[in-house]
């Protein structure tokens, strides 16, 4: 099958060290480990992933709108622009050879796609990862807030397939008035080969230490101040250290935990996504302590990677986790947003070498078994055989 993937949010980088790169990555790999043919299309690209890549010509205007006015307004025009750039490449790439299947990452104000796949005889599958108009105007005080409701919408109704990372994403689309008979869903995988068990580690300095760690954005919604508040508690252990990798607005509350306990914590920056499993390897267990929510759709990447590399896991029970995770086999599930349960947990497993280590076996087979990209991958194509032109 030849697919052309399009991901033309200007925040995600080809090959860049977010989670949302990762992924694409991750199912572009996927593809071709499959025997399909891939062509991307992006607004930025970081590192080659060794595809054909099409850059979009971002509209000038769109860089030049930034420098007036109110830079929301200019973000949230220089996303609806893009959708001219989007035309443009999917014309052109389509134009060098048909294609089976148009596979888009969801992006915000991003029409383009949904509307010219149908008009080219194009099946149209739409991944989509957040609700992203009303995180928009939720979270990032988005300009132009009904354009995008407007704007998602279409798009969800145009695609031939909607493929939701998790059954709330799934009920929240629908509740919107998308059509339930095409939406599936479809979780976040992990590259099971970067992510084993062995291999190079980056435990050096941390000998007779019992290390517990965190990868990920630094954001509030990913539970910072639980795990600061939760270090501090424990800190008359002298074992423990806590590793945390990743950046964010939350950064500053690891700054003052490091600041106030010396020799205690260690913060890495972002790291690219080949050298994650290296910092994974040097924990002994990792956690993913998020808050209560009022809505958690997401399909965590961190919990994947976490269960491939065969940590011992402590996460929140909430949302898709509790699927992921099987309590006290896989992983250890805790109350959301209590640092009592966090503490607990943590004491629990610092005290039982043998239970950290069985339930990062059992993570990491479960992870093998049921989680590869590939896994994924594979189910998108059958589902996208399906589809009409």
């Amino acid at each position: 099958m030849k697919i052309v993937y399009l991901c033309s949010d200007l925040g995600i980088p080809i090959g860049g060290r977010k989670g949302a790169s990762a992924h694409v990555s991750g199912l572009v790999r996927a593809f071709r480990i499959l025997g399909h043919d891939v062509t991307v299309i992006a607004s930025k690209v970081e590192k080659d992933i060794g595809v054909p890549l099409r850059l979009l010509r971002v509209p000038e205007i769109v860089e030049a709108v930034k420098s007036r006015g109110d830079l929301r307004v200019a973000r949230a025009l220089g996303h609806l622009w893009n959708n001219v750039a989007v035309e443009e490449a999917l014309r052109d790439v389509l134009a060098e050879g048909p294609a089976d299947l148009l596979y888009e990452r969801y992006s915000p104000f991003g029409v383009a796609g949904s509307i010219l796949a149908p008009r080219l005889g194009v099946p149209h599958v739409l991944e989509v990862n957040a609700p992203l108009a009303w995180e928009g105007k939720e979270y990032r005080k988005q300009a132009l807030d009904e354009a995008a409701i407007f704007i998602e919408r279409a798009a969800l109704d145009s695609a031939s397939l909607v493929l939701a990372v998790s059954r709330e994403l799934e009920a929240a689309l629908v509740s919107t008035g998308v059509d339930p008979s095409k939406v599936s869903v479809m979780p976040n995988g992990v590259d099971v080969d970067l992510f084993r068990p062995e291999g190079p580690s980056r435990r050096d300095g941390f000998e007779g230490k019992l290390v517990m760690g965190f990868v990920g954005s630094l954001k509030r919604w990913h539970g910072i101040d639980v795990l600061a508040t939760a270090f501090r508690r424990l800190a008359s252990d002298a074992r423990l250290h806590l590793l945390v990798v990743g950046n964010g607005p939350a950064g500053k509350e690891v700054n003052e935990l490091a600041r106030d306990l010396p020799g205690r914590v260690t913060w890495v920056d972002a790291v690219p996504h080949e050298s994650v499993p290296e910092y994974l390897r040097a924990m002994d267990l990792a956690v993913a302590p998020y808050p209560a929510l009022e809505k958690f759709y997401f399909s965590p990447l961190k919990i994947l990677e976490y269960m491939a590399a065969g940590r011992a896991i402590i996460a929140a029970r909430m949302g898709q986790i509790s699927e992921l995770l099987r309590h006290e086999e896989t992983g250890i599930l805790i109350e959301p947003g209590s640092p009592d349960a966090l503490v607990a947990a943590i004491e629990r497993l610092a005290a039982d070498e043998d239970l950290r280590l069985s339930l990062g076996r059992a993570a990491s087979l479960e992870a093998r078994r049921a989680h590869p990209w590939t896994e994924r991958a594979g189910r998108i194509i059958e589902l996208a055989r399906g589809l009409p032109s």
